[in-house]
């Protein structure tokens, strides 16, 4: 095999490794939104279901946990805004850590 015939076999051998290393960077990234969405999911049915039970959402997030909500704060960072009405869905934000 000619030089070149090596370097070109080299070349595509390096465009595959990248491509794939490429898409599993990828997967990840994409797997861990998702989560972080599933999160959020969770911990918003949690607060309806406390206002529900009591009459108003949480002031605090980690309030949740009695009602089944597991953190994990290695992984997430969570952003609970409460409005000044008692009666308002808080903004909930479940970002990934990286």
């Amino acid at each position: 095999m000619s030089l070149i015939g090596k370097l070109i076999s080299i070349s595509v051998l390096a465009v595959i490794v990248g491509a794939v290393f490429y898409e599993s960077i990828s997967k990840k990234e994409e797997n861990s939104l998702r989560a972080a969405e599933q999160m959020e999911s969770i911990i918003s049915r949690a607060a309806v279901q406390c206002y529900a039970l009591e009459g108003s959402y949480p002031g605090d997030v980690y309030y949740l946990a009695k009602y089944g909500v597991i953190f994990d704060e290695e992984r997430y960072y969570y952003v609970y805004n409460t409005n000044f009405i008692g009666n308002y869905m808080p903004d909930i934000q479940v970002i990934a850590k990286e």
